[in-house]
């Protein structure tokens, strides 16, 4: 706060616009910018693959150090050309029984990067629909924990959690699970590894899933899920590798079969993160004995291209943000940062990251964020030492030093002070200057400035880009509304009466017509409300109540 609070005032003084930095904030947008500078300097690269056909299955070229990909064109033209017509021999056939352990429970940031990853819900939106299946529904246990374990003295209470969630699409799920004795092991109970709260499971609250809407179903399933699958068997299955000799060169063959779906089977046989390689896949192989030869039936070369690394998601900057060690060079203060929390806190990221889209440092594009002019400078900017998460671990560093009675807390606070002395005087020499990209040639109403064109999380507005003036327009409004030919969320444009929604799609609709279709449409709220009144009206115990009626005490 001290840092973070006199850097901004700094900033935004000397340039003249809202501009904040801060200990957390700025290391996390230096992570994007950075990436976005990565994206635009890579130069992509051709590779080649080389590729055998045989009866049934597929060989992939290896060299001798095990890399598929050839960056020579003649090269993989002449190995091809040598191989052509040849047949093959089986020089090693391996085949090992293996087995995959059933993933972590959730904690928050694993929960919103899992949400963000299937549904695309921003880290702050997750955390939201959690607040309201823990304190509304009593559905979930408290959410901004950063434990993926439980304590042992929860597990006499495993069993009644999984009958208050034995409804619906998961009751079979539930009843299979319990048939057997659960797999209760230290990957889910562990008292050494929860602090102040274990991780997120399902409470022993029964639940009306009719009660839900859309989002805190989707939430709910990935809790109900995990926890299911936690306490259910390993996944089970033989690899086998084939390895085959051509003229010299080695040929590679993976194959999978499955011996008992064991947790897998709470997503229908996939794993939730099944990244399969593009190059060689898993296949279905036949019983090849070591010394077969093989005829190769086709031989080809495959050209693709080097990718540049992906655009960070919410789900990828929480993942950097929970674990930025890589970013510091200094082994010690690497350390400290891994087996620390990070940048910010399971309970803060959320609300870290929606301040930078927010303040319009950085934008969506589907998943993806893409830094903004207004961020890239900000970057270029602020003093080097707050781009890098090395200050928190300094400071980490140092409070655990003061919590051992190491050192005194009054030379560190003393220390702090003259450190954010330091950067605001370094942001006041510098030569550097900030301009406005995306200035528009409307001039504000009130001052006569030029206006700024910006985007919102709710839309696009004209704002003044003098700080004192304040003045901001709304241009267009994402609504809730959804495009009955694409069903994606549709635009509001205009004022008043002249409002118009505008879809992706080009279909286009006033607001007049709009509101008559949807006076001829039965809302989904409508639809639960009229669920939970049919719930309430029947009666509970009916035969017992009526019992009790009759008795006289």
């Amino acid at each position: 706060m001290l840092v973070g609070l006199n850097v901004t005032r700094a900033l935004t003084c000397k340039y003249n616009a809202q501009l904040s930095a801060g200990r957390v904030q700025t290391p996390t947008l230096a992570m994007v910018v950075q990436r976005e500078n990565e994206i635009k300097n890579f130069v992509s690269k051709d590779y080649w693959t080389i590729e055998a056909g045989v009866n049934g299955f597929s060989l992939h070229w290896r060299d001798k150090k095990g890399q598929t990909r050839i960056f020579d064109r003649a090269r993989a033209d002449e190995t091809v050309s040598r191989i052509k017509g040849q047949v093959g021999k089986v020089v090693d056939v391996v085949k090992e029984a293996r087995n995959e352990p059933p993933p972590l429970a959730y904690d928050l940031t694993e929960l919103q990067r899992e949400a963000n990853r299937r549904y695309g819900y921003s880290a702050k939106k997750t955390l939201s629909i959690m607040q309201k299946l823990y304190e509304i529904y009593k559905l979930v246990t408290y959410p901004r924990t950063d434990s993926r374990y439980i304590t042992e003295d929860i597990v006499p209470t495993l069993a009644e959690r999984l009958r208050s969630i034995a409804v619906g699409p998961y009751s079979a799920l539930v009843a299979a699970l319990m048939k057997n004795k659960l797999n209760i092991t230290r990957r889910f109970v562990d008292n050494s590894k929860v602090s102040d709260h274990h991780a997120i499971i399902p409470t022993e609250q029964n639940v009306n899933l009719s009660l839900l809407d859309k989002d805190e179903r989707n939430v709910y399933d990935l809790i109900v899920k995990r926890f299911i699958a936690v306490l259910s068997r390993p996944f089970e299955y033989e690899q086998t590798t084939i390895k085959v000799e051509v003229a010299g060169e080695i040929f590679v063959a993976k194959g999978k079969i499955v011996k008992s779906q064991g947790w897998k089977a709470v997503y229908g046989g996939q794993a939730e993160e099944d990244h399969e390689d593009e190059e060689e896949r898993d296949q279905v192989l036949p019983d090849v004995k070591k010394g077969a030869v093989l005829k190769l039936n086709s031989i080809k070369v495959v050209n693709r291209k080097t990718k540049p690394p992906a655009r960070y998601t919410e789900a990828t900057l929480l993942s950097a943000m929970e674990h930025p060690g890589k970013f510091i060079d200094d082994k010690a203060l690497r350390e400290v940062m891994d087996n620390g929390s990070g940048l910010g806190t399971p309970a803060t990221r959320a609300d870290i990251i929606e301040k930078l889209f927010d303040s319009f440092y950085m934008e969506r594009n589907g998943k993806e964020i893409i830094p903004t002019s207004k961020g890239i400078q900000l970057i270029n900017l602020v003093p080097e030492d707050l781009k890098s998460p090395k200050l928190t671990a300094k400071w980490e560093q140092q409070l655990s030093k003061i919590s051992k009675g190491e050192v005194d807390e009054r030379i560190f606070i003393s220390e702090m002070k003259k450190y954010a002395s330091k950067l605001v005087s370094d942001v006041i020499a510098s030569t550097a200057s900030y301009k406005h990209e995306n200035i528009t040639r409307e001039k504000c109403p009130e001052c006569g400035k030029f206006l700024l064109d910006v985007k919102g999380k709710k839309g696009r507005m004209l704002i003044c880009q003098d700080r004192e003036c304040g003045y901001r327009r709304g241009v267009s409004q994402i609504s809730n509304a959804r495009c009955p030919e694409c069903h994606k969320k549709m635009e509001i444009r205009g004022e008043d009466e002249n409002k118009t929604f505008y879809c992706v799609c080009g279909y286009r609709e006033k607001l007049e017509a709009f509101k008559k279709r949807k006076q001829e449409q039965v809302s989904s709220r409508e639809v639960r409300n009229f669920l939970k009144q049919q719930d309430e009206d029947i009666p509970i115990n009916t035969a017992l109540a009526d019992a009790l009626k009759k008795l006289k005490i």
